[in-house]
């Protein structure tokens, strides 16, 4: 006797389809997770730009710098990666390493990761070859304690400038180099981060870029020439028609790149490390190379 074929029933089609593309899904987007957390996340730039400055001194005409931002060693920046990025900074043989906030990670780890992560990094950036480097402190250096990351770092020769100021000098000639403590945890005073009659180029140091709509309003502005911050990493994961889908607090308003403000510029770097996950999608780290012109 021979059997009919049972007929599937209409509602058991689109079950399969389901489950075929939730399977799919899962396995594109544990690819895709993959993807930026091991190759995505070390992939970065070198992004040049010529800056032109009022009233520059002629001995600092081509003058250049390399930003440096946002290491978080070593959660979730490996000790190699940071070598790999002093290596190419090296390679640009600049005059002068600025490093814009956030050396360590405050967590996922308990705070002794941090505090050792502060010495190796001092001493990873104790091999950079330009004549002069200086830093700045971001939040996540104040959240595990200042103290614990300034001291290797100065004991490594990388001066933190704390709403202080320092001259960078060439002969006779001077540019003024400015740091703001870190304005997402503390109270930065401008009027001990920039002198008050510099009668030079001012560069200003400040990790969190919204701060900026404080600094526009405040006398001293008109005194600065160029302000470099991190602290966003460029929104670390970006996606089409939707951008950046992680921005902290003081930096969701100015997330990337060059903005002006009258006569004053603003350079926000992507940063070299990552937070929250050790993710990196369709923006990677950046070091970024600037060389001076007079306006």
């Amino acid at each position: 006797m021979h059997r009919v074929p049972r007929r599937r029933r209409h509602s058991e089609a689109p079950s399969l389809t389901r489950r075929g593309f939730i399977a799919t899904a899962a396995a594109a987007g544990l690819g895709l997770a993959t993807y930026s957390g091991t190759h995505a996340r070390h992939e970065f730039e070198i992004t040049h730009l010529t800056i032109p400055i009022r009233n520059l001194p002629d001995s600092f005409k081509g003058f250049r710098i390399v930003q440096m931002s946002d290491i978080h060693l070593d959660e979730y920046t490996e000790p190699s990666f940071l070598e790999r990025m002093v290596a190419q900074v090296n390679k640009l043989d600049p005059d002068l390493v600025l490093i814009t906030g956030d050396f360590v990670s405050r967590g996922p780890g308990p705070l002794s990761v941090a505090w050792k992560a502060a010495g190796t990094g001092a001493e990873i950036l104790s091999t950079l070859k330009a004549p002069q480097r200086f830093g700045i402190l971001g939040n996540h250096d104040v959240g595990v304690g200042a103290e614990h990351v300034i001291r290797p770092l100065e004991a490594h020769g990388t001066p933190i400038l704390v709403d202080s100021y320092t001259p960078i000098e060439r002969g006779r000639d001077v540019l003024w180099l400015c740091g703001a403590d870190d304005a997402g945890t503390r109270r930065p005073d401008l009027n001990y981060a920039i002198p008050a009659r510099p009668h030079a180029p001012v560069l200003f140091m400040c990790h969190e870029p919204d701060y900026v709509d404080r600094v526009i309003h405040h006398p001293r502005f008109p005194l600065i020439d160029l302000m470099l911050s991190g602290h966003t990493h460029g929104g670390q994961i970006r996606l089409p028609y939707v951008g950046p889908l992680i921005l902290p607090p003081m930096g969701q308003k100015y997330v990337e790149g060059m903005f002006h403000f009258d006569h004053m510029q603003m350079y926000v770097n992507r940063g070299i490390g990552t937070v929250g996950l050790p993710f990196r999608l369709n923006c990677p780290a950046e070091l970024t190379h600037f060389t001076l012109a007079r306006a």
